[in-house]
């Protein structure tokens, strides 16, 4: 038996829970002698999407520099984000003594993320390195970035996408999962992947390239479209 109401899941398994219970106390009390909901199944959450931009709307923010500091700010750590992987409570967490340098000169970042403990090994692209050298990267009592909290840098990122005129509201997590879809484009394999992310099971690490996958099979779509109508023409 299933139960439709018209909220999200998560509202309506609450609900079912709550009314489970009262049912469960009533047959406890003998007001009913069996619980009529028993079968009745929690409905599952649909996976959740991995929101990112494209290349060319990740270029089009590298294009454009704002002149307002604060908007600067957001703007660089998002694409520092984008070509390195980290959260932004990891980003805020940055520290000189996390930057290190391999013997052949390649600038790296080892640090644990906040949300699972797990290390992240991360050799930086050119870019991001690029972005460090305009910060701290000398005095370990201070972070790397000068962020303010977190609701500011959010309401710059919204606004980076508003006036960039992307259709979805853009997020500062977005540059995390812009990383790891083009990593997955570029062929890195997901054991590399996993490490650079921090993830904690690399079933996590392959949900990008299921998201890469579709968005192949949506420009195919696309490509066969286009196709169609220049025959009907």
């Amino acid at each position: 038996m299933k139960m439709n109401y018209p909220h999200k899941p998560s509202y309506r398994n609450h609900c079912l829970c709550w009314l489970k219970r009262l049912v469960y106390l009533a047959v406890d009390n003998g007001i009913l002698r069996f619980n009529p909901l028993g079968d009745v199944q929690y409905e599952k959450k649909p996976p959740k999407r991995l929101m990112y931009i494209s290349k060319s709307q990740l270029q089009d923010i590298m294009n454009h520099p704002k002149l307002d500091p604060l908007q600067e700010l957001a703007r660089r750590t998002f694409i520092f984000s984008c070509f390195c992987g980290l959260a932004y409570v990891d980003v805020q967490r940055l520290y000189p003594h996390h930057i290190g340098t391999t013997a052949e000169g390649r600038k790296y970042i080892r640090t644990y993320r906040k949300k699972t403990d797990v290390e992240a090994f991360i050799p930086l692209h050119p870019i991001a390195e690029q972005i460090l050298s305009l910060y701290n990267t000398t005095d370990d009592s201070k972070p790397v970035f000068p962020l303010p909290c977190r609701d500011m840098i959010w309401f710059e990122i919204h606004e980076l996408g508003f006036a960039h005129q992307f259709k979805q509201n853009l997020s500062y997590h977005q540059s995390r999962h812009t990383f790891g879809t083009l990593l997955v484009s570029a062929g890195v394999p997901m054991e590399s992947i996993a490490k650079m992310m921090g993830h904690t099971n690399i079933r996590t690490t392959q949900g990008y390239a299921k998201v890469t996958d579709d968005k192949i099979s949506e420009d195919m779509d696309k490509l066969m479209e286009k196709r169609s109508n220049y025959n009907k023409i």
